[in-house]
């Protein structure tokens, strides 16, 4: 399931019947949160905003670190799902320096971005593949999944309310209501998309940061999900050693097809 690819473009919305707005938390922010969305499917322009300011927000930190316990369902060709579980975390310094780690149980692969060359790693297997890379970050990581199909563990946090006509294609954004995530006070909003619907819990607070994320896949047999709970550090203690990759005894590097290399396109 290629779910997280679809969050980058913002391209989601979500109908929901109707809602009853859960009590206001004891501390109320200082702007009040939007209205509650009622019963029709719209798009709701504050909780666009929202969306938004969390994007820049987020391509506006300087450095970062924030970890995801992700779930995923696989659909069999019985129509049985079957959740997988894992652990992610992404490491950012500037807008050049990347470092990212997905290790569950289907598989564990490490990515190493220094503002020159992405490599991708596979610990277990002892493989890796070295490209030339943009000098960007959200460029490289355009470049990585359109020329090789290869998604880098939370890319969508850098692309979030990043394009105006992905926004605009949005069918519904409804604001869900208050809610606790791991302790923190954030706030439920709700999108819809052409097959896709997915939900999003911002922090209710001057800094802006996704808490989690879950997205259904409506066009897919059983309607598969993918859901990631995040946990930031604004402050984080990072090496810049740790975006170079440097093979060890063993490691066999290996070539990265690109897409019209598959199937002998």
């Amino acid at each position: 399931m290629k779910a997280p690819a679809s969050v980058l473009c913002l391209m989601f919305t979500l109908a929901l019947a109707p809602l009853a707005r859960a009590e206001d938390p004891p501390a109320a922010p200082e702007t009040p949160p939007p209205d509650t969305a009622d019963a029709t499917p719209t798009v709701n322009p504050q909780v666009v905003d929202k969306l938004i300011d969390m994007g820049n927000y987020l391509r506006s930190l300087p450095s970062f670190q924030v970890d995801a316990e992700v779930s995923r369902d696989t659909v069999l060709e019985s129509g049985q799902k079957i959740k997988t579980e894992s652990f992610n975390t992404l490491k950012v310094v500037g807008h050049d320096r990347l470092y990212a780690k997905t290790e569950g149980d289907v598989r564990t692969r490490e990515f190493f971005y220094n503002g020159k060359k992405l490599t991708q790693y596979s610990p277990y297997l002892k493989y890796y593949t070295t490209v030339d890379a943009p000098p960007k970050v959200a460029e490289a990581l355009h470049m990585v999944e359109n020329h090789y199909g290869v998604q880098v563990p939370m890319e969508d946090l850098f692309l979030f309310g990043s394009d105006q006509a992905q926004i605009d294609a949005l069918k519904a954004a409804l604001y869900v209501g208050p809610s606790t995530i791991k302790g923190q006070l954030c706030d439920h909003l709700a999108f819809r998309q052409e097959g896709i619907d997915w939900q999003l819990w911002i922090t209710r607070s001057e800094k802006p940061l996704p808490c989690k994320l879950v997205i259904t896949t409506t066009d897919e047999k059983n309607s598969p999900e993918y859901s990631a709970v995040y946990h930031w550090n604004l402050k984080p203690g990072i090496k810049d050693s740790i975006f170079t990759f440097k093979p060890a005894k063993g490691d066999v590097a290996i070539a990265l097809k690109k897409n019209s290399d598959e199937g002998g396109q």
